[in-house]
């Protein structure tokens, strides 16, 4: 528990509940549904097993240029906890066998690109983006990361202490704390409970050559996909990875065992402490994995209840009822089952109050169910979200990635966006009903 400093307020308070039920949704009328063309990327596996999927878009001259590694937080076996992936993230382009980090920074600033990565449960991804005469530099620089880094022991002392800032960082921030409070409290087993950058005490047991047995033993061919959207020739694309990786042959991967979440038997609920003088109010329930039938409609239903200021919570808890600063629901639905939640921030004196309406506006939803102007709504904004995130370069190659990294599917984002729109009213009503119970 965090201390309580003199006058100042409660910060974190989480709710979870689990329900087991696991309903098809309704078919309905798809004559107004928009329908999507199919995926034009194109796709090789290479014979050491590395994916590459490359997505011509010639209309503006530039490209983004992914690597995306299975690995995440949820990978890390008997050094679960640690961070491991995270390391790597900021390892990575600190020095290969050929390039100082300098040089590779120079080499990618040369071509008037920019660099970045990220790391997740499921997977570390590193990306620069670049103008398309820069698209071979690029793909030659990520791969030599991928395969060739030497983590410099000088590197590695300093990336620590930025790390440590970032842990440091996160302990300060009240809504990391919260999100963090709130996986822990809806996970028991499943290693979702575990922050992706870790936890410090583990975190400072490792060693420089853990962290290199780590990046040896997952960051492999076969665990590897390159996806590449943009201004660009996919087969010399494909040509130039098949040249580079014709020296790394396909490794044995470790299988890893991930818990399966146990079911849920009653309501959870955790209070936490914190300096702050506003309380962030966490509520949430367990729903399946992205490829459910299920998800479609529970991200409709958390677009009517929490997105924008016409949603039923912003406009009931907030601008009618004036018990939160501001509240806004979620769906995370990830490869394995996830969580619908809502989020608000409210006076501490107000937060039983806030708390009460939410799970009021929740039963008159199972009650009643939703508006078809609601519903129609809800739609319209989860189409203009998606479209939204296509619009870059980025964007296309970062959902290439993620619909092929957990769904082997390149159609997957048609696919869903079809179900959406064929989201009923009794559908909405249904999910609500199933999952929103206070067992979950």
């Amino acid at each position: 528990m965090i201390p309580r400093l003199p006058g100042l307020g409660l910060a974190l308070v989480v709710a979870t509940m689990f329900s087991t039920a696991n309903l098809k949704a309704t078919p309905t009328d798809d004559s107004a549904v928009i329908t999507f063309p199919p995926s034009s990327a194109q796709k090789w596996v290479l014979p050491d097993g590395l994916t590459v999927i490359v997505q011509e878009d010639h209309s503006a001259p530039v490209a983004s240029v992914q690597a995306w590694c299975a690995t995440g937080s949820v990978s890390e076996d008997e050094h679960l906890g640690a961070g491991l992936s995270h390391i790597l993230e900021h390892m990575l382009f600190k020095g290969t066998k050929t390039r100082t980090t300098n040089a590779i920074a120079q080499k990618i600033q040369d071509v008037g690109g920019y660099i970045n990565a990220y790391t997740d449960f499921d997977r570390t991804v590193f990306w620069i983006d670049v103008p398309r005469d820069g698209v071979a530099t690029a793909l030659d620089v990520l791969a030599d990361a991928m395969m060739n880094s030497t983590l410099p022991p000088a590197e590695y002392l300093k990336e620590q202490e930025v790390i440590r800032r970032e842990f440091a960082m996160n302990l300060d921030n009240p809504d990391r704390m919260t999100s963090q409070l709130l996986l822990a409290t809806a996970f028991q087993r499943h290693p979702y409970r575990l922050p992706v950058i870790g936890q410090m005490e583990i975190y400072n047991q490792l060693t420089q050559e853990q962290v290199m047995r780590y990046y040896k033993a997952r960051y492999v061919p076969n665990n590897l996909i390159f996806i590449v959207a943009g201004d660009v020739d996919a087969e010399k694309v494909h040509q130039q990875l098949a040249e580079f990786f014709k020296p790394y042959p396909e490794k044995s991967l470790k299988p890893v065992f991930i818990p399966e979440e146990p079911p849920q038997l009653g309501r959870r609920e955790v209070h936490n402490e914190f300096a702050t003088e506003l309380t962030r109010l966490s509520l949430a329930w367990h729903v399946p994995e992205l490829t459910h039938p299920d998800v479609p409609a529970l991200d409709v239903l958390s677009t009517i209840l929490g997105d924008g200021r016409s949603s039923r919570l912003y406009r009931r808890v907030r601008e009618e009822a004036g018990l939160a600063f501001g509240v806004s629901a979620f769906s995370y639905t990830p490869g394995d089952p996830g969580l619908l939640g809502i989020d608000a921030t409210v006076d501490p004196k107000k937060r039983e109050g806030a708390e009460h309406l939410i799970l009021q506006i929740i039963d008159e939803v199972k009650q009643a169910g939703v508006t078809p102007e609601e519903l129609m709504k809800a739609k319209k904004i989860s189409l203009s979200h998606h479209l939204d995130a296509l619009a870059t370069m980025r964007g296309q190659a970062s959902d290439i990635g993620g619909n092929w990294l957990l769904t082997r599917n390149l159609n997957f984002s048609r696919d869903y966006l079809a179900a959406v729109q064929k989201v009923t009213l009794d559908d909405i009503r249904r999910v609500a009903t199933n999952y929103l119970t206070s067992d979950n």
